[in-house]
């Protein structure tokens, strides 16, 4: 068989030809060539391949990346998402957890997590650490379990605790992680290389306590599985420490994700350096939702740590990395207007340096960069074909300053996880999208019934 140019979404054997790679790769760097994919995985990158057997991609006016990782998404609340755009931190977590999070049913989080899952892969986001804080019943996880996988994204089930009495759980709670987590991990999810795999969202020493997060550290080390924490959360951060604590009770290690980081001081990021741990910014949320503090991206940079992206919550902020990138960059141009002391000693960074923290970065602190993060031969072909002839970004006269100024999702032509389509020509494959959105909208009429309970 030859090689082929179609309409039709390719499949098996692709050769992505004469593209802009924007590898992400040290030793191969950036250079107009081809791609070639076979059984999921990427087998050859150079130039001039050959073609035989393999359905053509024509790159041409194309960049190719590897696929967006977004390290960090309540993706429950896919189906209410934007209704909280323009609150504040209190507001957002009286409607959300206090109020709507006890009312989930486990249809609910299967919807709200499809949707959410959909809506990453049509932004490009071909890798997706799902933060799950519904863990209401069994069947509440395992419906959100189930719908990263009917999706087809690659998904990081992180599981954390129940949205019922959200109160005795965040604020200093002393339970101590839910026991379920074991069922997950013997009977759903204990496939390490399997496309849907476990991890845990702790709540850390800023949410919890130092004892309860020492227990809850150790069950998922006994289980072998990576955890993160939300820390330095506006006052929490300087009151509760929680980078600084678990460093001096010996717990940091390289299996941690620590996510915001605004209000950890630099004392505590130091530490999270030397222990070889993780940090992601969720800079757009960050940014639009006051109390949580500023973005750290140029804090992480200046103390080593080279920091991923993450979405947070659609129910604030748009669910795509372009608007992350874009905050980030201008958090930090911000705060050098307002407190030039402080941020013009900070590192600079650069359109080409956010979309390493959006790719390569996010698979390494997911511990994926084995399978993911960059285009390799060997790794997983989880990559997105991006179209540089669209009106908002020709003539692309700096690559990834155009993807990162201007690039939104409606520029991804193509979309592959493990080799498998899931965006072709600018739209989702395989997906009845008209019964999603019934499903979606009855979640969330259903939900917004019930009456505020302050809290």
């Amino acid at each position: 068989m030859t090689s082929a140019q179609t309409t039709e979404v390719p499949q098996g054997r692709i050769l992505i030809q004469g593209a802009h790679l924007l590898t992400q790769d040290e030793d191969l760097g950036d250079f107009i060539g081809d791609v070639l994919i076979d059984d999921g995985k990427i087998v050859e990158v150079g130039s001039s391949l050959d073609a035989t057997g393999a359905t053509v991609i024509d790159g041409t006016d194309r960049a190719v990346l590897p696929g967006f990782v977004d390290t960090h998404r309540h993706t429950w609340q896919g189906a209410i998402r934007q209704v909280g755009t323009g609150w504040d931190f209190p507001k957002y977590r009286q409607h959300i957890q206090v109020t709507w999070g006890p009312q989930f049913a486990p249809e609910d989080v299967y919807i709200g997590n499809l949707v959410g899952a959909l809506g990453a892969l049509d932004a490009g986001i071909t890798t997706l650490r799902d933060e799950s804080h519904i863990q209401n019943s069994p069947e509440h996880t395992d419906s959100a379990i189930t719908a990263l996988r009917d999706s087809g994204i690659r998904g990081v089930f992180a599981f954390g605790w129940p949205s019922i009495d959200s109160n005795k759980w965040m604020l200093r709670g002393e339970a101590t992680h839910p026991e379920d987590i074991r069922r997950v991990r013997s009977e759903v999810l204990a496939d390490d290389d399997a496309l849907v795999t476990l991890q845990a969202m702790l709540r850390g020493p800023e949410l919890s306590t130092l004892e309860v997060t020492t227990q809850d550290l150790a069950m998922a080390r006994e289980l072998g599985i990576r955890s993160s924490m939300h820390v330095g959360n506006g006052p929490w951060g300087p009151q509760f420490r929680g980078i600084g604590t678990l460093g001096d009770a010996g717990l940091l290690g390289e299996d941690l994700l620590f996510i915001h980081c605004c209000t950890s001081d630099d004392e505590e990021l130091k530490m999270l350096a030397d222990s070889g741990g993780h940090a992601s910014v969720s800079a757009a949320v960050e940014a639009v939702l006051p109390g949580l503090g500023a973005p750290a991206t140029g804090r992480l940079l200046a103390n080593g740590i080279r920091p991923s992206l993450s979405i947070d919550t659609e129910a604030s902020v748009a669910g795509d990395m372009f608007n992350v990138m874009r905050a980030a960059l201008s958090a930090q141009n911000v705060g050098i207007s307002i407190d030039p002391a402080t941020y013009d000693t900070l590192p600079a960074f650069t359109p080409a340096d956010l979309l390493a923290m959006a790719t390569i970065e996010g698979a390494r602190a997911s511990g994926l960069d084995h399978k993911t993060g960059s285009i390799t031969v060997g790794k997983d072909a989880d990559l997105i074909v991006l179209r540089l002839d669209d009106a908002n970004l020709l003539p692309a006269n700096d690559i990834a300053a155009s993807i990162v100024g201007a690039g939104h999702p409606g520029n991804i032509d193509t979309v592959l996880v493990a080799g498998q389509v899931r965006k072709y020509q600018g739209r989702l494959v395989g997906l009845d999208l008209g019964g999603i959105r019934r499903r979606a909208e009855a979640s969330r009429d259903r939900l917004f019934a019930f009456d505020l309970v302050e809290g």
